[in-house]
């Protein structure tokens, strides 16, 4: 599975990606879990951490994409921010892609790190509008909304 959820933390969950996405059931997956927990009806937070994941095909952002044009329709965001830990260069164009295409519907904060302590990146979610080597994704404005 190349999509881990880990909600141990809640409202802070964990999403680790590893390896490549293998089908687009998979990819569903991932989707629908992110689906969950807005059914869940309470308010969380993102950690997503894309530095053991490979390349993923194109297609993907545009699915992620059309995901959240779908999420932008729901009365309530229950999703109230997301720190997305990167360290390779073409993984944060792609992400950069996506939210050029769509933008998301709570803040994020892309990190370039090789950070691995766990309580440290806790602590960095909760003082990420203080730092400034983070690169701050603004809700609601696509610089080209296509979708």
């Amino acid at each position: 599975m190349f999509a881990e959820y880990n909600t141990d933390n809640f409202p802070v969950v964990y999403v680790t990606f590893s390896g490549k996405i293998n089908s687009e059931e998979e990819f569903d997956d991932f989707l629908q879990s992110w689906l969950d927990l807005y059914h869940d009806q309470k308010d969380f937070s993102f950690i997503f951490d894309t530095r053991e994941m490979s390349y993923p095909d194109l297609k993907y952002c545009f699915k992620m994409a059309f995901f959240i044009k779908r999420l932008r329709k729901e009365s309530y965001h229950y999703l109230q921010k997301s720190l997305i830990l990167v360290n390779d260069n073409r993984i944060k164009r792609l992400l950069d892609f996506v939210f050029t295409m769509q933008s998301p519907v709570a803040p994020v904060y892309l990190w370039l790190t090789e950070e691995t302590d766990k309580s440290m990146i806790h602590q960095k979610l909760d003082k990420v509008q203080e730092d400034s080597d983070i690169i701050y994704i603004e809700p609601d404005k696509s610089f080209i909304p296509f979708l």
